[in-house]
């Protein structure tokens, strides 16, 4: 009967009602799926020097650049924004991290040679000095004429059949803060928390803009300097404007966040370098970490957070190979909302990691005068302050003068007077501060 075909359609009505109850928790769930996005939290500060791992990347490298000696504090001053960006599930982490130095970005001339023609070639620190002490291999002869002309008026015609085009005077060495500037990129993947605690494995990368020239190794994509200050041995020295520079690594990386204690977050970290640029000097570096974190106040608008890394290192670099605490970092924040301020101290207990050529440098710049700093067990290395000028020069130059007609007892007495001179203490403390600003979105 047609009476009946209105309720034929109930049955159907119901099943399409029963369908909208039951899809309805998906629908929503797959909405929240939808809405949920990427995580980002960014970070500005501006330290008073690049500081990582107990290295003093800008600072020690600085008190080189201005003949100072090596301190504690140096201020070094550079902008590091970073960014982390984090995937819904916050499984995948990308971080971004930047250096840019503030002050002292300009190259100098360091070494205080009056004649040169090359960046770090040799040349007299003051009129009338000896060829054997500023050119002891006669690698210029050009620079030797026109300083015996210019000092006694007397001598052949300046660069008569080396190079007559070429300017002679003060050169810049490569060696601005501008060198340290560059860009770290990380990648990480985190597993899903378990009873034994959380683990990430991830790569980074860090890469300077313009190559910083403090290994003294010889890569072979830099251009030979054949007047460089060292002789033969250094003719790819640190002040060729092109060398490249051990800020250019990759490390691969395993986190492992404790199960235990988990709102100090302690976490043990396995780093180990692969780097094959300069010779691969730190290619199979090792660096072991235990951290740990604790926020007092959280969620208020003044918080304070301390923070603490011990770091062991398995092979400081591939050529001294020595082991041992590479830094012991402790730092304090104080939070004013999204503004902080960071007071931090590095403790390097192991200076013998420290005291090494492969780190420091050459007295000089030359790897001929490696014997200047003998030992590496007495955490000294030589003083910047103690080495260029005309002042310094002359102290050292009559130092080597000294002849008492007992060639051994010349010799101790020569390297007594010399290391006594040039020689400083290795900072075992390391201090800088920050001021910052953090913001998640």
């Amino acid at each position: 009967m047609n009476c009946s075909k209105p309720f034929s359609k109930i049955p159907t009505l119901n099943f399409l009602l029963l369908i909208f109850v039951f899809s309805f928790p998906l629908l929503s769930e797959t909405k929240q799926e939808e809405t949920k996005s990427l995580i980002v939290e960014t970070n500005t500060e501006i330290v008073s020097d690049f500081l990582w791992r107990g290295n003093s990347f800008v600072g020690e490298s600085q008190s080189r650049r201005n003949n100072a000696s090596y301190q504690s504090f140096t201020y070094a001053p550079a902008l590091q924004p970073s960014i982390n960006v984090w995937s819904p599930e916050k499984k995948f982490q990308w971080s971004l991290f930047g250096n840019f130095q503030l002050t002292n970005r300009d190259d100098r001339d360091s070494d205080r040679r009056i004649l040169q023609s090359s960046p770090g070639g040799v040349g007299p620190s003051y009129l009338g000095e000896q060829a054997k002490f500023y050119d002891p291999y006669g690698q210029d002869p050009c620079v030797q004429s026109v300083h015996q002309r210019i000092s006694t008026g007397e001598g052949s015609d300046p660069c008569l059949g080396y190079s007559p085009n070429q300017g002679y005077g003060p050169k810049k060495e490569p060696n601005g803060n501008k060198r340290a500037d560059g860009l770290f990129f990380s990648m990480s993947y985190h597993f899903d928390p378990s009873q034994w605690g959380d683990f990430a494995v991830g790569i980074w990368f860090y890469n300077t803009f313009q190559k910083t020239p403090n290994s003294l190794l010889s890569p072979g994509t830099q251009k030979e300097n054949p007047n460089a200050s060292g002789g033969p041995n250094n003719t790819f020295n640190a002040n060729n404007p092109n060398a490249i520079s051990r800020l250019v690594w990759h490390e691969y990386f395993v986190h492992w966040q404790l199960p235990f204690l988990k709102k100090f977050k302690p976490t043990i970290s396995y780093y180990t370098q692969y780097s094959t640029e300069n010779g691969g000097l730190l290619a199979g570096k090792n660096y072991l970490s235990f951290s740990g974190s604790y926020t007092f106040r959280e969620e208020k608008f003044f918080r304070i957070m301390p923070h603490f890394n011990l770091g062991y290192a398995m092979g400081n670099n591939a050529v001294d190979n020595r082991n041992g605490i590479q830094d012991i970092t402790t730092s304090t924040s104080f939070f004013f909302g999204d503004f902080f301020i960071k007071l931090a101290h590095i403790f390097r207990p192991d200076l013998y990691l420290w005291d090494t050529n492969n780190y420091y440098g050459y007295a000089g710049g030359d790897p001929n005068k490696a014997h200047w700093n003998r030992t590496s067990e007495d955490g000294k290395v030589t003083n910047p302050s103690r080495i260029y000028g005309a002042y310094n020069t002359s102290i050292l130059n009559s130092i080597e003068q000294i002849e008492t007609g007992n060639s051994l007892r010349d010799s101790v007495v020569k390297t007594w007077l010399r290391e006594a001179y040039t020689l400083q203490n290795i900072p075992s403390h390391l201090f800088y501060v920050s001021l910052g600003y953090s913001k998640t979105f």
